[in-house]
């Protein structure tokens, strides 16, 4: 997706370089934006979509793995070991398939945030298609395998080698929560000044109860602002992520970010009141 400052410069170039035909390219330009951002949209409701249908299949593959399991357990044939054996693999197979869709869907809504830092946004991208590309490695691996000890020590390596995917979902879902209060933010102060501007049009903007509720407004922006700034410099700070500090804000998420939401709210009312007045 193209970033602000790309979309800025591009303009620039069109406006000095190109005079004659710079409106038509910035709309081309705008046109393409639009076009790329319903594309990732369609694409995360097209992965979604298959995520819950993989979902719905593990589930099933687990019901199976849990009755060969009880049948071995009673039999301790030769018989119940391999249906063991075959039903742990498409049940490995099938987690595998979950987490990749999963991954893939936090990757993609990673992408489409654009209120996360750019560096953390890099690093988590990074992060997530690393591990998308070993869980296919391990699916593809796991697929060719049929005797029992190396089925199980496929399975075994692949629960020790991913038992942070957990700690890296709930990361990734930090930064979500945290990116989409930033965009409405961000959003919200451009609205301000949108309002301000008409306002000040109408001559209206120094009438005492305007005055007072431009002023509110701009202090629970001003209010937000300051906490998610200080939540991304203190994020940034702590490194490559190696600690997983971001992940112990996701049991804790509703705290973190209430006095956030509550700034906002609070912007959002004021706007709706100048807009009133």
């Amino acid at each position: 997706m193209i970033s602000m400052k790309k979309l800025v410069l591009f303009f620039l170039m069109f406006f000095v370089l190109v005079p004659i035909v710079h409106a038509q390219e910035a709309a081309n330009l705008k046109t393409d934006m639009i076009w790329e951002r319903e594309r990732l949209d369609q694409e995360i409701v097209t992965v979604k979509s298959i995520y819950q249908s993989q979902l719905e299949n593990y589930l099933y593959q687990d019901k199976l793995y849990r009755i060969a399991y009880d049948q071995y357990q009673q039999l301790q044939t030769l018989v119940s070991i391999e249906d063991l054996t075959q039903k742990g693999k498409k049940l490995g197979l099938s987690r595998d398939e979950v987490l990749i869709s999963y991954l893939d869907l936090l990757r993609l809504n990673l992408v489409a945030t654009e209120g996360i830092e750019l560096a953390l946004k890099t690093e988590y991208l990074t992060r997530l298609e690393a591990t998308i590309n070993y869980i296919k490695n391990h699916q593809a691996n796991l697929n060719t395998l049929n005797d029992r000890d190396q089925v199980i020590g496929a399975l075994a390596t692949f629960t020790n080698d991913q038992k942070n995917i957990g700690k890296l979902a709930n990361e990734v879902l930090v930064l979500l929560s945290v990116g989409n209060l930033q965009m409405i933010h961000d959003k919200a102060l451009v609205i301000k000044k949108d309002i301000d501007t008409y306002l000040a049009e109408k001559g209206t903007l120094s009438l005492p109860e305007i005055d007072r509720a431009s002023f509110e407004t701009n202090r629970s922006l001003e209010s937000a602002k300051l906490k998610l700034d200080a939540f991304w410099v203190d994020i940034l700070n702590r490194g490559d992520g190696s600690n997983w500090y971001l992940a112990k804000f996701y049991d804790d998420l509703p705290r973190t970010l209430n006095p956030i939401y509550v700034n906002l709210s609070q912007s959002i009312s004021y706007l709706n009141e100048l807009l009133s007045i």
